[in-house]
Formats: structure tokens, C-alpha cells, sequence
């Protein structure tokens, strides 16, 4: 075994009962989702901002994760989550014209500011929206599958990946990896309902939202990885941080949720609509 893959298995089996433990109640998801958004955001706003002034990276470090708690008190009013996305925006467009930089740099701030707001700060808020409407073990599916996803497409791609997926941007990521992380989320379903069916005595996901919930991650969670990719590639970085052994940093770990976790949410709300999403 790898250096490498031992150091990822080390840090995933101090990570992963940190994660379960953050499910217990509706405020400690929040709790978890602004942790990781902060940290996350971190990562990106040094990166994308690395040549702005200190009070530019400091407003988006901050309001990236105050951002996502207040999604968690208005998460039943959705008028008010817009009303303070757009005054949050509106201060950030408000200090990038505020001082004597230049045209480019004005312009980097703005555009990587506020899609830092819908990016980290709004898309993994949608942790807390499926513990809202649904509950906590739905909220946690979302979280395993995605360490699932990645875990599989990981080992699979290391050991068969021949076909790579987009080698110009992430020569690392193959289809037989996304093929392999598809199927061992049909099993991670399949076997959630199986430890949970007696604690709860019902099942939670019927056999086709299994299916499709499997495909809509693989898909968005492929895309979320390769979208991050395109930030790192065109800066000539492997990792966005350090602070996870193996992992990089944090927005290396959750590059695929914040584009998985919306289309999660959308997937739920329309399968239970349609009454398939429960067994």
C-alpha cells in the first residue's frame, strides 16, 4: 500500500465519526456545514484573491462561512435568505471599488468575491435545507456519499483507471474511477438502509431513488471535482491547502459536494413529490 493511501485512510478514520457525531441535532449540522465552509473557504479565497489587499480576503473569509449560519436561521424564510446574500454581495462590490486598485483588480475581486458567496457559502447551506425538510439521516447520506463516491472513484481510477476523463484539466481523474464510485454508491445505499432499518423500521430510499440518487452524485460530484481542478490547474497548485493529511485542504475534500449537495437537495424534493423517494 501506498504512502499516500495510507495517509488518506488515517485521516478519513479520524474524520469520518467527527462528521457522524455533527448529525445529532439541526444546530450542529449547521455547526458543521459553516466549520467547513469557513475552512474551505479559506482555501479559495487565498488562492483566487492571493493579490488583494488584506481587507478583501479578510471580508470573504469571514462572510463565506457567517453567510452559511445565517442560511441556518432563515432557512424557513427564503425572501430574508436573499435579502442577506444580496446586502453581503452588495458590501463586497462596495470595498472592491472603495480603494485606488486597479481595473483587473477590482474586477478579480467582484466576480471571485461574490461567486465565493454562491460557490461555498449558499450550495453546501444545502446540508442544512435536507435537514430541514427531510432529517438528519437523510442530511448524513448526502455527506457518506460523497466520501464514498470519492473514496471509490479514488482506488478504482488508481488501480484500472485507463480512460481519463478530462486529462487536461485532471489527469488523475478516469471513467473507470467514476464508473466504480457509481457502483459502490448502490451498495453504500444499499447497506445504509440495512444498518438503520432497526433503529427506525422503515426503509429510507426505495430501489429506484437508490439508483438515481447513485447517478446524480456521480455526475455533480465529478463535475464539482474537475470544476476545482480548473482553479488549480490554471495555477499551477496540486493541493489547495494542507490541513488534511492526504486530502490537501478543506476545499479539496468538499469540492465535490458544493456542486452535488444543490442537485441532491433537487433530487429528494422531486422523488419524494413523486412519492419514490421512500421504500
Amino acid at each position: 500500500m501506498r504512502k499516500e493511501t495510507k495517509i488518506r485512510i488515517a485521516t478519513s478514520a479520524v474524520a469520518i465519526p467527527l462528521g457522524v457525531l455533527c448529525f445529532f441535532d439541526f444546530w450542529s449540522t449547521v455547526a458543521l456545514s459553516a466549520i467547513a465552509v469557513g475552512l474551505a473557504g479559506y482555501n479559495y479565497i487565498q488562492i483566487t484573491l492571493s493579490g488583494s489587499r488584506k481587507i478583501h480576503r479578510y471580508f470573504y473569509i469571514v462572510a463565506i462561512p457567517a453567510l452559511n449560519i445565517v442560511f441556518g436561521f432563515l432557512v424557513n424564510m427564503p425572501a430574508m435568505i436573499v435579502l442577506s446574500y444580496s446586502l453581503v454581495m452588495s458590501v463586497g462590490f462596495f470595498l472592491a471599488i472603495a480603494f485606488n486598485d486597479s481595473n483587473e483588480t477590482v474586477e478579480r475581486n467582484i466576480v471571485y468575491g461574490s461567486l465565493g458567496l454562491w460557490y461555498l457559502s449558499f450550495n453546501l447551506a444545502f446540508f442544512i435545507l435536507i435537514y430541514a425538510q427531510f432529517d438528519g439521516v437523510y442530511s448524513l447520506s448526502a455527506l457518506a456519499s460523497a466520501f464514498v463516491f470519492d473514496s471509490a472513484a479514488y482506488f478504482v481510477g488508481s488501480r484500472w483507471g485507463k480512460h481519463k476523463f478530462i486529462k487536461r484539466i485532471s489527469a488523475g481523474k478516469s471513467i473507470e474511477g467514476v464508473i466504480g464510485g457509481f457502483v459502490f454508491l448502490l451498495v453504500f445505499f444499499l447497506i445504509y438502509d440495512l444498518i438503520l432499518y432497526p433503529f427506525f423500521g422503515w426503509y429510507h430510499f426505495s430501489l429506484i431513488a437508490v439508483f438515481i440518487l447513485s447517478a446524480v452524485f456521480s455526475f455533480f460530484g465529478t463535475v464539482g471535482d474537475i470544476t476545482q481542478s480548473v482553479f488549480k490547474r490554471n495555477r499551477q497548485i496540486k493541493n489547495a491547502g494542507s490541513i488534511l493529511p492526504g486530502h490537501g485542504g478543506f476545499w479539496d475534500r468538499i469540492d465535490g459536494l458544493l456542486i452535488s449537495v444543490p442537485m441532491y437537495y433537487v433530487t429528494f424534493v422531486i422523488l419524494n413529490y413523486y412519492h419514490l423517494l421512500k421504500a
